[in-house]
């Protein structure tokens, strides 16, 4: 049987770049939590210093989980063009690898649901110097818990995605889009 579109076109190489995306995008989940404890204020934070990432994690690998972080963190604000990076500025972002797991492909497509999971969390405090007043606490989990062998690598890109989201949150606390929390 084939499906055609008007005009005698194929309509498989569609349905398969469907597939695709969907089978690609089925096995990695992002949960995010903020707590935003004061509004953002564009005229007073212009520039931001980020302290070195703390590697919580007990990773015993040979990746260096905190400088992957810092450089990732590093060049995803840089990319955001809100902020000059500075080390005299009047805010500061720390940033904690949580946990981190490499996980296996092999494991997640053989083995029942959770085997072989890679997964990261990160979380980045948004500080007032001096002081030290907290301003916004970001967290990002992120995982592949399923799929098979199209997941080989997540464990090269985990760190980044969860950046990602992290970056969102700080965008919309920006924007103002974050409640403040009740004090």
């Amino acid at each position: 049987m084939r499906i055609t579109m008007l005009g005698g076109h194929s309509l498989a190489p569609l349905w398969l770049g469907l597939l695709g995306g969907v089978v690609l995008l089925w096995g990695c989940a992002t949960q995010s939590a903020a707590v935003v404890k004061a509004p953002f204020s564009p005229a007073r934070y212009r520039a931001v210093k980020i302290e070195p990432c703390q590697d919580l994690t007990g990773f015993a690998g040979t990746r260096n989980m905190k400088e992957e972080g810092t450089r990732i963190l590093t060049e995803k604000v840089k990319a955001m063009n809100l902020f000059e990076i500075s080390t005299d500025a009047p805010l500061v972002l720390t940033c904690d690898i949580e946990s981190f797991a490499e996980g296996s492909a092999v494991r997640r497509w053989l083995g029942p649901l959770a085997q072989g999971a890679t997964h990261a969390t990160v979380a980045v405090i948004v500080w007032e110097a001096p002081g030290d007043k907290m301003l916004a606490l970001l967290r990002s989990r992120s995982s592949v818990e399923s799929g098979g062998l199209y997941t080989i690598g997540a464990d090269q890109y985990i760190l980044d995605v969860a950046f990602n989201d992290i970056i969102k949150q700080m965008e919309a606390w920006t924007k103002g889009s974050g409640r403040e929390e009740a004090k």
